[in-house]
């Protein structure tokens, strides 16, 4: 499925596939807002979870945003009950910052958040982010 956004330069998406069989196998995308700075959002497919797939994916995708589309500062949220991503998360370098009270609706209920963040030298300064 196409997600637009590049055009108007709002959002960035990438989908991650197999290096051997260039099947796809998660999308990490950037939400480019304010000047310099984006939100990342991911999702991997279920057979390819715990393969470090979406870790790999989205350090590659941060440090595209930082060394090709001039971003500092990179925000990642989700559910305070979604362990999973937040693990994803952590191992890509964010720092989680705080649990934000009944901020984020899902299914219709008010449920807490997680947030975190990135910064240009957390990517710069990582050697496994691998190359720009």
């Amino acid at each position: 499925a196409y997600i637009g956004g590049w055009e108007d330069g709002s959002r960035a998406e990438f989908v991650a596939e197999d290096a051997a069989t260039a099947a796809p196998l998660g999308r990490v995308g950037l939400r480019l807002g304010e000047p310099g700075a984006a939100e990342v959002g991911y999702w991997v497919d279920p057979r390819a979870r715990q393969r470090g797939v979406a870790t790999a994916a989205v350090r590659a995708a941060c440090r595209w945003a930082v060394t090709r589309a001039g971003i500092d500062f990179i925000e990642w949220r989700c559910e305070a009950d979604n362990v999973a991503s937040r693990r994803v998360a952590e191992k890509a370098g964010f720092l989680i910052e705080a649990k934000l009270r009944q901020r984020r609706v899902c299914d219709g209920v008010r449920v807490d958040e997680w947030i975190g963040s990135l910064l240009r030298d957390d990517v710069v300064a990582d050697p496994s982010s691998g190359p720009g």
